[in-house]
């Protein structure tokens, strides 16, 4: 590939001379009167052949430094960009016999393996805490009349009863295609009004259980609960972007809280949470058991490897990482973690840290520079790196042995994995319970490292509040963050549909009493067509992550509000203002 590059440009340098040269000859005679005369001498052909040779070689370096420069400033300021994006799939966990009497905490980070794939496991890390409740779902149903309801019907283990069971919160997975998990969120997070419990007393009436203050919550928006790590030099905003493209079932999470109530439902063995709905969305979809899910949780295929020692050669500068006893094919570094070298006369480490970090290089020390390339063979990237000292690029002269701490993907390998794969315990797993997906793995998709990378590296220098309040600023930012739609056609299909159906974005300056103060702020209006969307509900989910992300860029003396309109049903969604992190009550 790199000589088919190199003869382009060298063919361009050798039209350049014989057509272009001719062309400035007969405009300047007296400057180059022998351009324009066509020769026939072999020597003087061979001289204008190894002038566009060396030429061709220049312009090449040139243009292989841009790249070069571009990586460096994005490491710097946003090193989230230059790393693919790993697999990611929804797991569920089931109490074995002994503890499914009692609530357990399975802890965020929990690592699950999978069945083999050409004899490599792909391993899956969770990334919210999962409360394990002696309860199951029974049933669900939708009832539409004049007051719409969901009914969500749950049971507890045999022998249990409510009075000895606390239940002060509940954790839904909405499940399933989306055009019903959608429907479901927009109903449970948009239109709910009221929750009642009802417990079932002897002769099958049903009986109320007073809830005070049970409400619902949305799961995935807090920067607690993000799926990707993401350095502290990355605004944060931009991970919600990155995910809701990546994997919007993350957002497909809800906790209903308030529960406390529960408990006096006495020896009741069984009750039902009954949500009113304010409406339902309209063409609701037929909803079922299978769409809703308990003890779940997103997963990432991310997992800590060793790199395989690199020895120093003074003749080189640059090493290729590569993971550690494992068929490259199945491994892809995600993040270098640690460098660390082992030098002449001493068993004590020398720690090199990354050069391309705000505030870290100075005059001493010892520090590397890491470069991403999309692979040579096969799908994926690669990592190059060079061992700085002194900020002299040639290298530690004193170290013999360089060592690495990864985190790594396994590439596309959990593309292969089927319905229930990762189900193989590791040493860190929990002992209690038993898993297994109930999602496809999604494919990893590649960063972003071709040609237009410098345009990207712009885009993200001229982002600010006030240039994403216009309808185009806002399409090239969605744009930005949808790494699937550059290498899937069916997402890129999705996102132009996405595009278009962004139709206007206004805004006007607002105020407001917080703790008795006056806050200034901004109410954002942004209208779009749901169908296409795919409905109200996926409006209202990227609304959701607008607003979330907006807030971001309000100062802390300042407050966002979004509202979201659909054109095609005037249905309008109203987010509530945000002033940083904190809701404004």
């Amino acid at each position: 590939m790199r000589g088919c590059v190199y003869a382009k440009y060298y063919q361009d340098e050798l039209l350049f001379l014989r057509e272009l040269g001719r062309e400035f000859a007969r405009a300047n005679p007296d400057a180059a009167p022998f351009l324009a005369e066509s020769g026939t001498d072999p020597d003087v052909e061979r001289l204008l052949e190894g002038f566009a040779f060396l030429t061709a070689r220049i312009r090449q370096k040139l243009d292989d430094e841009l790249p070069e420069f571009t990586h460096a400033l994005m490491e710097m300021f946003w090193p989230h960009y230059l790393r693919p994006i790993p697999s990611f799939t929804i797991v569920q966990f089931e109490a074995t016999t002994q503890a499914a009497r009692e609530s357990r905490v399975i802890a965020r980070g929990a690592e699950l393996s999978s069945l083999p794939v050409d004899s490599t496991p792909c391993t899956f890390r969770t990334t919210q805490d999962v409360n394990l409740q002696p309860v199951q779902l029974r049933a669900v149903e939708v009832h539409k009349g004049a007051v719409p309801q969901i009914v969500l019907r749950f049971r507890l283990p045999e022998g249990l009863t409510l009075d000895k069971v606390n239940l002060s919160s509940l954790r839904l997975y909405l499940a399933g295609e989306p055009p019903v998990t959608r429907a479901l969120y927009l109903c449970l997070c948009r239109y709910a009004r009221q929750i009642t419990a009802m417990r079932e007393q002897l002769g099958g009436a049903s009986q109320p259980i007073p809830l005070a203050g049970a409400k619902i919550k949305p799961v995935g928006l807090g920067e607690s609960e993000g799926l990707l790590p993401y350095s502290r030099l990355s605004f944060p905003g931009f991970r919600l972007l990155q995910e809701y493209f990546a994997f919007p079932q993350k957002f497909m999470f809800v906790d209903i809280t308030g529960l406390e109530g529960l408990q006096k439902g006495g020896l009741a063995g069984s009750f039902d949470l009954v949500i009113q709905l304010s409406r339902l969305p309209d063409n609701m979809p037929p909803v079922s058991l299978a769409n809703v899910a308990l003890n779940c949780a997103p997963a990432v295929n991310l997992f800590k490897h060793d790199a395989d020692p690199v020895r120093i050669d003074p003749r080189r500068t640059e090493y290729k990482v590569r993971p550690g006893g494992v068929d490259p094919a199945h491994f892809e570094i995600y993040t270098i973690d640690r460098v660390f070298g082992l030098t002449r006369g001493t068993a004590k480490p020398k720690d090199f840290r990354p050069l391309f970090r705000v505030g870290v290089a100075g005059a001493g020390g010892s520090y590397y520079r890491a470069r991403t390339e999309n692979a040579i063979v096969g799908e994926g990237t690669d990592v190059f790196i060079t061992p700085v000292s002194g900020g002299d690029v040639q290298g530690a002269e004193d170290v013999e042995t360089l060592s690495m701490e990864l985190t790594c993907t396994n590439r596309q390998l959990p593309t292969r994995l089927g319905l229930g794969d990762i189900s193989v315990l590791t040493s860190n797993s929990p002992q209690f319970a038993r898993f297994r997906n109930i999602t496809k793995p999604s494919a990893s998709v590649p960063p972003p490292l071709g040609d237009d990378l410098h345009w990207r590296l712009l885009s993200h220098l001229s982002i600010n509040y006030f240039s994403l309040l216009e309808v185009e600023a806002l399409r090239s930012l969605l744009t930005l963050y949808n790494f699937r739609a550059r290498v899937d056609r069916q997402a890129e299909n999705a996102h132009r549909l996405l595009l278009e159906g962004v139709q206007k974005v206004s805004s006007a300056p607002a105020t407001r009493m917080f703790m008795g103060a006056p806050v200034r702020g901004l109410d954002v209006e942004i209208e779009f067509n749901e169908d296409n969307l795919g409905g109200e509900g996926e409006v209202f989910l990227l609304g959701a992550v607008l607003s979330e992300f907006f807030a971001q860029y309000v100062s802390l003396n300042a407050f966002s509000r979004l509202k979201v309109r659909g054109v095609k049903r005037a249905e309008v969604h109203e987010y509530a203002a945000r002033a940083g992190r904190r809701v404004m009550l």
